[in-house]
């Protein structure tokens, strides 16, 4: 897992997950922020707080003398006495004493639970301090606020055996919630939590999701060229099915992704007389066949005298792409049921076509065959072209052995299909007998894509108009 999201990490991608799944991350997040919202609104609860200040004497006599006057020494000595005070209000004792005085329920006010309600405040640069009481019932909170001032100045006598405490001012029942629970606040952090899961999940998802989205992905991965890219085509035939088959009529941008492939295979050829191109692929539904009779279409086109070889002889389907019974074709003759290969003759100009005939039941056997050396040495002879349809190779392994006749091979993906750990297969599988693997032909690539380099002559542009007539 972490091998793959590395291997799929780009910020490209990052932006175009997120550019593309904001819709749902913003959805989730308002989800999110209404169950947010909605819990909080049945769970809300308000919290009142009432308050008891008290004075605090050095001396207990001061307490019941009118006309004393508390010089400054004195004062800072009471305050000296505060922080003990606090303490002691807080004590398990003191806290023992004001559940029974004040006939609370010790089942919910048990000590713990009551000394988190309980804060004390001294009042800077004076004996005054501030016992706050907090609780959701606003009369309980002034209940036990002034118990806590009916119990404490004997309390802290007795204990501390110094100084003195009286009431400054009693607590009185609080109109207002002290705190409330933030039914706003709550839907905002619902949104914010939703859209930062979703978007965690949508990004996981996409780095996990190893199909062939953009060129540069393969290109990162292999050291492999791509010889051209082949755009989606959605113009429909009279049968419903896109017009992908090349011919002298086929759109501009089909005919010039075959010229930009048909070119580099030329220079790929390693000198040969007759070069021998195996056209293979990771799985089914990649458009390996398509691909096959395209490129091999195209050398006709060029005048080169092309012979095309239905060499999947497990799933080969060229004799119904051409519309024509498969006949005896390769299998037969590899086979020894017959004494020559059919090869059905000018089924376009300059192109010739072997079909696979019945399928065999040992089709690596046949492909690995002297008489299958023999056949495409001879036909090398006849052509100036020959271009070998392979079954799928990370299906079944007889398109391996298509090593022991062809020149190259042209491997072909398919954007949104072809998955990287597939391409890895494949071409380790080929590297590991010494295959020459010449480059990918990337097929099926949007003509909105930002990689795709004909965007002027979709639906012929000017230029596509003026070289209507170019091959």
């Amino acid at each position: 897992m972490l091998k793959t999201i590395i291997n799929n990490f780009h910020l490209e991608k990052l932006i175009w997950i997120i550019k593309t799944k904001l819709k749902y991350m913003i959805l989730i997040g308002i989800i999110f922020g209404a169950l947010a919202g909605g819990v909080a609104f049945i769970t809300r609860s308000d919290l009142y707080a009432a308050t008891i200040s008290f004075y605090v004497y050095s001396n207990p006599d001061y307490i019941n003398d009118n006309g004393i006057n508390l010089s400054t020494g004195e004062i800072n000595q009471a305050s000296a006495l505060l922080n003990s005070y606090s303490q002691i209000l807080k004590s398990d004792g003191f806290l023992k004493s004001v559940i029974e005085e004040a006939e609370l329920n010790p089942m919910y006010y048990s000590v713990p639970r009551l000394r988190s309600y309980i804060s004390t405040q001294a009042v800077g640069g004076t004996a005054v301090f501030k016992v706050t009481v907090r609780d959701p019932d606003p009369y309980m909170a002034m209940t036990i606020a002034n118990t806590i001032g009916a119990l404490a100045p004997e309390k802290i006598v007795s204990i501390v055996k110094s100084g003195g405490i009286e009431i400054l001012d009693e607590a009185v029942l609080p109109t207002t919630p002290y705190k409330s629970t933030s039914i706003s606040m709550m839907i905002a952090l619902g949104v914010a939590a939703g859209g930062v899961l979703s978007a965690l999940f949508f990004i996981y998802k996409g780095l996990m999701n190893t199909t062939d989205r953009r060129t540069y992905e393969v290109e990162d991965m292999f050291n492999i060229p791509i010889l051209g890219m082949v755009p989606l085509i959605r113009d429909k035939k009279e049968n419903g099915e896109p017009n992908v088959l090349l011919d002298e009529n086929s759109e501009f941008i089909l005919r010039e992704a075959y010229n930009d492939i048909r070119t580099n295979l030329l220079f790929l050829g390693k000198g040969e007389r007759c070069p021998v191109f195996a056209i293979t692929g990771a799985d089914y539904d990649e458009g390996k066949t398509t691909n096959s009779i395209n490129v091999a279409r195209s050398f006709a086109l060029m005048g080169k005298k092309t012979l095309l070889v239905d060499a999947d002889l497990r799933n080969g389907n060229i004799a119904e792409e051409f519309g024509m019974e498969a006949g005896q074709g390769l299998s037969e003759y590899l086979a020894g049921i017959c004494s020559e290969v059919v090869i059905h003759e000018n089924i376009a100009e300059n192109l010739d076509f072997i079909s696979t005939g019945a399928f065999p039941p040992n089709p690596t056997d046949l492909l690995i065959s002297e008489k299958w050396k023999e056949l495409i040495s001879d036909k090398k002879e006849d052509y100036d072209y020959i271009i070998i349809d392979t079954p799928s190779i990370g299906v079944v392994a007889d398109g391996v052995e298509v090593v022991n006749v062809a020149t190259a091979f042209v491997v072909v993906i398919r954007e949104a299909v072809t998955r990287f750990e597939r391409e890895e297969l494949i071409i380790r599988r080929l590297e590991a007998v010494d295959a020459n693997i010449c480059g990918f032909i990337y097929n099926g690539i949007s003509v909105m894509s930002e990689d795709y380099n004909h965007k002027e002559y979709i639906n012929g542009g000017e230029y596509g108009k003026r070289s209507n007539s170019r091959v």
